[in-house]
């Protein structure tokens, strides 16, 4: 009977401790003012300044779900929902009402999160809820429920503003385009929408989002700078593994392990190691092949980090020396790069500095076997927008001061089996181009050398730089 009395006893206590995990109010670390590395205040800015482009209707951002990726994905919020809130809980909506749009109201800011649900909690750890701590936490004017979030939507549909006949105002919100799965919430929401008030006018946000998101703040700047240092750990990572023999992937595991052990959370796309024929191949991310002798290798990689990635491209020889036809194109990409650096200039586009990429290639004596200039195998832009997103959004046009894109010439010669694709990251200033990942090596002798130290050094000393 004791045994008994004292098994009952540890049940009780384990049921009060379990009791007490699910229903205490959450508590977390101190912290700063900060939100996955910017500032609260920078958020509401961005927030403020969106709702004074858009003063004719409010503003609805609709956020990820855990169940959006599957078993196999890791949670990751939505880049325009995080751009405005730095909120990473599931299942989140955001409302943005501007000042005076319904009799004279100020403007309301209000997120909707999911009730606490202690029974799920037992999986994910304790979650912040709506309230007070909220509030203070994400730096945002009320959180609520996400169980009211239809009803709130409802009423203010329902209002004056969106019943007038002469200027009805308008939602905003992601439109989805094409067929992408990611985006399955946003069509669902607007499908209920349409349903719950046939009346309303539906508006996209997203140009206005991608041109602010265009500008990088300078806390954005210095999460991309060290996703850049990041991506350049797993290029030297890259450079040790790569051999004759090796295998493509690798080389892969190598470098993403460089990824998180240097703190990142993720790749910000499939990396992409193509050897020999497969580095003639642009988006090739299948891995799997063996590397040849006579290979090159096109290692294009990037690091996430804290949401902002990089994008770093670099070419290797398999035996750690390039062959004289290799070396003469990896040059010839190398010096084409240098030129559309040098011909920066306020206003210039990346489409301009193209041609000067393009120009380059073809006053060079390089030929291929039929006598063509290389220009023909240079078969992709110059260059993109880099920030949240790998091909970044926003307009194309002038370069503007505080946008970060890619300079990433590159020549691709199936029948010789040859790519050569270079490509590094830059932050446009008001006095000029800005190479943030300078301190990855790019002239053929640094590779070379490069190559042959991280085969020469331990494996130990590696792990450490």
């Amino acid at each position: 009977m004791k045994a008994i009395r004292s098994t009952s006893r540890r049940s009780r206590f384990a049921l009060l401790a379990f009791v007490t995990f699910v229903l205490a109010a959450p508590t977390f670390p101190a912290q700063s003012d900060r939100l996955a590395g910017q500032p609260r205040a920078d958020y509401r800015a961005r927030r403020l300044r969106l709702v004074e482009q858009i003063k004719d209707g409010i503003v609805v951002l609709v956020g990820a779900r855990e169940e959006d990726l599957g078993e196999v994905g890791r949670f990751r919020q939505k880049n325009d929902f995080m751009y405005l809130t730095g909120v990473e809980t599931p299942a989140a909506f955001l409302l943005l009402v501007p000042s005076g749009l319904a009799k004279e109201k100020p403007y309301r800011e209000t997120l909707f999160i999911p009730p606490r649900n202690p029974g799920k909690e037992r999986w994910t750890g304790v979650q912040l809820g709506p309230g007070a701590e909220a509030e203070q936490r994400f730096g945002i004017g009320e959180v609520a429920s996400a169980d009211t979030f239809y009803d709130r939507l409802r009423a203010i549909l329902s209002s004056l503003p969106f019943k007038s006949e002469s200027a009805p105002a308008k939602l905003y919100t992601v439109v989805a385009q094409g067929t992408n799965a990611l985006m399955v919430r946003e069509k669902e929401f607007i499908e209920r929408v349409k349903q719950m008030a046939p009346h309303a006018q539906i508006a996209d946000v997203s140009p206005s989002i991608a041109e602010m998101r265009k500008v990088k703040s300078k806390d954005e700047i210095a999460l991309l700078q060290k996703a850049i240092d990041i991506t350049g750990e797993g290029q030297r990572e890259a450079a040790a593994v790569i051999r004759p023999g090796a295998f493509e992937y690798e080389v892969q595991a190598a470098l993403e392990y460089a990824f998180m052990r240097n703190g990142a959370e993720r790749t910000g796309f499939p990396s992409i190691v193509g050897s020999g024929f497969y580095s003639t191949i642009l988006h090739y991310n299948e891995n799997r092949k063996k590397i040849e002798a006579n290979d090159t290798i096109v290692i294009d990689i990037g690091a996430e980090y804290s949401y902002y990635t990089a994008d770093i491209t670099r070419t290797y020889p398999a035996t750690g020396k390039f062959t004289e036809r290799q070396r003469a194109v990896y040059q010839l990409v190398l010096d084409a790069q240098r030129a559309a650096e040098r011909a920066y200039k306020p206003g210039v586009s990346i489409g301009q500095l193209q041609q000067v990429a393009r120009d380059v290639m073809r006053r060079s004596p390089l030929r291929d076997r039929e006598g063509n200039t290389l220009d023909r195998y240079f078969i992709h832009g110059l260059g993109h927008w880099l920030g949240m997103d790998v091909h970044d959004v926003g307009i194309y046009g002038p370069l503007v001061v505080g946008s970060v894109f890619t300079i990433e010439p590159g020549i691709y010669i199936p029948d010789e089996k040859l790519g050569v694709r270079i490509e590094d990251d830059y932050l446009v200033t008001e006095t000029g181009l800005v190479k943030m990942s300078s301190k990855i090596p790019s002239e053929v002798d640094d590779i070379e050398r490069l190559m042959a130290g991280s085969k020469s050094a331990p494996a130990s000393s590696r792990g450490n730089r």
